[in-house]
């Protein structure tokens, strides 16, 4: 938008609290901000010697300006990191990785489960987290069922079980399924596993210390040993705790460090003094201040997330208590953001910056490990230039059925994994054979409206055949990416792939070469995400089908049953019997399906 329709608007534009956006020429949102004062703020971008690179470049782009006014700056704040979540601007910082993160729930039973939980909090219980990864709340999860015996079935499992299962032979659950354990016994355990989660860790492995002394002075060895594992098993977490200090309770510690224009954001998780893990978030900022960048993640980062009571920081904010009135008004309680300046905390935050500046300095590594790769491929298959985003393609199959076409994505900073995308293959083009179902995803992808992000390159799993039939939809379409496709050798190792290529030879690479090792971990990418896609449907369309053939099976009765018997596998194990002590399930119905399935 040119600056004279900025400043022709400025008279219009009230002088009170709000949020603006920017468009381009397809209406799309280029940029979302707020203002404690519309006008001023606006005014600012009509001085170009003032403004960041990334900013006037948007501003030369857009074609249109929309403000809309609140009553507070909380609400303007609220309101812009609402739209850019929604929206995506292109010229904002965005928080790329949105996802929830797991907790542990244990469940509201007489014999409650603990299992891993990740979304909304819908389900009645006590929540433990957020942990930072999946590998961190699975270690701890495993300490509780070694240490305390706690379920980690279904409820419907658990009230249809007639014999102790696997976990209980294993001595990772007491079975209170088949009584193994009183409710009194088992609520203590319960109780212990919920004080260790609070952080009372020390009062529990004493009292355990003090069980196992007990049963060796009896000469009840075995029972000791028992109580003997389930102390290492906690003292086993306890040493992952890098940091254990009571005093952080429930926080989060949030540290920022910059080097070579990339920015890591690292995020530590404390709940009752228990480190639950770390999280990095990286940034290409070429221009704009650290407090800026921190206070834009601080917004987005927390919409997803629920903000715990306090958050450490290690540098200053410039609008800190507008910052803490939004995200107490997002948790509803009182945040405080603290920048501690001596002491334990103090201590705390450095550790953590000197960790934020460790792993941002690995990425750096390999960013420029994967930058001279990229180099490599790019004079392999001479390309204009180095590719920056990188397509690799797989389909996956059983017969011709529940197939399924996937596209991975990679780059300097690895595998784009917000850029992965799955094609339920509709058996769109002629045929069913897997050029048939290539020529269905490239259609699909480049088709026209759909080429936002094109590839610099093109990776096809296949060889001739995908290759001539991804470049008959390449001519169709009057498009020209650069692509190739890498098929096994003759004997299908590992090592003898050939790259092809149309118009011309195609060719090898040595054995242990370390681009042939680079493009194998692309290629085994595209195919791990296929075959897991292409199971997770198999399953889901084979749960489906296998009940609803039995004659006299509908949506209703296939409910009650999977519901009593939890799987499809105990279904088609059960006898007659066991059938018709479901409701709805009559004798005949029962003989049916045992019948069906025995067939």
């Amino acid at each position: 938008m040119p600056r004279e329709i900025i400043k022709a608007q400025l008279s219009k534009i009230p002088e009170t609290p709000g949020i603006y956006r920017f468009f381009g020429a397809d209406d799309q949102v280029l940029y979302v901000g707020k203002a404690k004062n519309l006008r001023k703020r606006i005014t600012n971008y009509t001085q170009e010697e003032r403004l960041v690179p990334r900013i006037s470049r948007m501003v030369f782009l857009a074609q249109k300006l929309e403000y809309i006014q609140t009553e507070t700056e909380v609400e303007a704040l609220l309101l812009e990191h609402n739209l850019i979540k929604k929206c995506a601007p292109k010229f904002n910082i965005l928080l790329r990785d949105d996802k929830t993160f797991p907790y542990i729930l244990i469940s509201n039973h007489q014999f409650p489960s603990v299992v891993k939980h990740r979304g909304s909090k819908k389900e009645k219980g006590e929540y433990f987290g957020p942990f930072a990864s999946p590998t961190d709340v699975n270690r701890t999860l495993d300490v509780l069922k070694k240490s305390f015996l706690l379920r980690d079935c279904s409820d419907s499992e658990f009230q249809n079980r007639q014999k102790p299962c696997l976990e209980y032979q294993i001595k990772r659950c007491s079975a209170p399924c088949v009584a193994a354990i009183s409710a009194f016994e088992y609520t203590k355990s319960v109780n212990s596993a919920i004080d260790f989660l609070r952080g009372k860790s020390a009062q529990i492995q004493a009292d355990l210390a003090q069980k196992m002394q007990k049963y060796s002075d009896d000469f009840e060895y075995e029972k000791a040993a028992n109580i003997r594992d389930r102390i290492k098993s906690l003292t086993s977490i306890q040493a992952k705790q890098n940091i254990n200090i009571h005093q952080l309770g429930d926080s989060d510690i949030i540290s920022v460090v910059s080097k070579n224009d990339q920015i890591c954001i690292y995020v530590s998780f404390f709940r009752s003094g228990n480190n639950y893990g770390s999280k990095p978030y990286y940034y290409n900022i070429e221009e704009g201040s650290l407090e800026n960048v921190l206070a834009e993640f601080l917004g987005q980062f927390y919409l997803a997330q629920t903000p715990p009571s306090v958050i450490l920081l290690n540098i200053e904010l410039e609008e800190k208590e507008l910052v803490e009135d939004f995200l107490s008004k997002i948790a509803q309680q009182k945040v405080t953001i603290k920048i501690p300046k001596l002491g334990d905390k103090l201590k705390i935050i450095k550790d953590q910056e000197q960790l934020a500046m460790q792993v941002l300095e690995q990425k750096l590594v390999q960013n420029l490990n994967n930058s001279a790769m990229l180099l490599e491929l790019k004079n392999l298959f001479d390309l204009p230039e180095l590719p920056k985003r990188i397509e690799v393609y797989d389909n996956s199959h059983t017969g011709g059925e529940n197939a399924v076409g996937v596209m991975i994505t990679a780059g300097i900073e690895g595998f784009i994994k917000n850029g992965y995308r799955k094609f339920n293959i509709r058996f769109e083009e002629n045929g069913r054979d897997d050029t048939a179902m290539m020529r269905e995803v490239m259609r699909r992808r480049f088709k026209e409206g759909n080429n936002n992000t094109f590839p610099d390159l093109i990776i096809i799993d296949g060889g001739i055949g995908q290759l001539n039939a991804a470049h008959s939809v390449f001519c169709d379409l009057k498009i020209s990416p650069r692509f190739v496709c890498m098929s096994k050798g003759e004997d299908r190792n590992a090592g003898e792939e050939y790259f092809h290529q149309i118009g011309k030879d195609s060719f090898t690479l040595p054995k242990h070469h370390k681009l042939m090792h680079y493009l194998q971990q692309l290629r085994d990418e595209a195919h791990r995400f296929a075959i897991t896609t292409h199971r997770s449907k198999r399953g889901k369309t084979v749960t489906k089908s296998r009940l609803d053939d039995v004659d006299g099976i509908g949506q209703k009765r296939k409910k009650i049953l999977l519901n009593h018997f939890g799987s499809l596998d105990k279904i088609k194990s059960a006898t007659v019997e066991d059938l018709m002590r479901v409701e709805g399930i009559s004798k005949a119905a029962a003989q049916k399906i045992r019948d069906f399935f025995n067939n």
